[in-house]
């Protein structure tokens, strides 16, 4: 207690002379991050919803997987559920460049060449990452097909919304980018 209190204190000379030791006990555990209070307040949402098609030839209607994870995570504040890290660690590495590689590749359009494909590097960690995503969203709809799934669809989204200039506007809208991939064999994500 007398050290984090110390911490707290006005500078001082007990502050100046302890408060290299107080820091370095107080780091670990109880550091200040005062983006707590200020944080960069969000500018996106982003998820996945998928179907499935059954082995008798039927598509399911669209499942919002990300709902679920979502909903686990924001009803437990204080120990939240990091499944939904799950989703939005594959969305980010699906929907994220290298910066060079982004400037490079804009330079380009702008110059009117041809588009640079994706780097070998690049198609990997997007198979991988569409790979996760199928095979996570099969495992959430087990009620589809009556568990008979032969393939996946995954849909990502990325909603970018209003500006928070723009918040009190009622002609501000919100625009919606979407990506589908391709089916994947549910046999293949087992």
């Amino acid at each position: 207690m007398t050290m984090s209190a110390l911490s707290q204190a006005p500078l001082s000379p007990a502050k100046l002379k302890y408060g290299d030791a107080v820091l370095e006990y107080l780091s670990p555990y109880f550091a200040q991050n005062w983006m707590l209070f200020a944080p960069t307040p969000l500018s996106e949402g982003r998820g996945i919803i998928a179907r499935a098609e059954c082995t008798n030839g039927t598509t399911s209607e669209f499942y919002d997987v990300s709902a679920r994870s979502l909903q686990k995570a924001q009803t437990s504040r204080f120990f939240p559920s990091r499944e939904v890290r799950l989703i939005s660690g594959n969305i980010q590495q699906l929907s994220t460049n290298d910066e060079v590689l982004q400037r490079l590749r804009q330079n380009r359009k702008n110059d009117k060449k041809p588009e640079l494909p994706l780097l070998p590097h690049e198609k990997v960690t997007e198979q991988q990452a569409i790979r996760f995503l199928s095979r996570y969203a099969a495992d959430q709809m087990p009620n589809a097909c009556d568990g008979k799934i032969s393939r996946v669809q995954v849909r990502m989204y990325i909603r970018d919304l209003p500006p928070w200039s723009k918040r009190h506007d009622a002609e501000a809208k919100d625009k919606v980018k979407v990506r589908d991939f391709k089916w994947i064999d549910a046999r293949v994500l087992r």
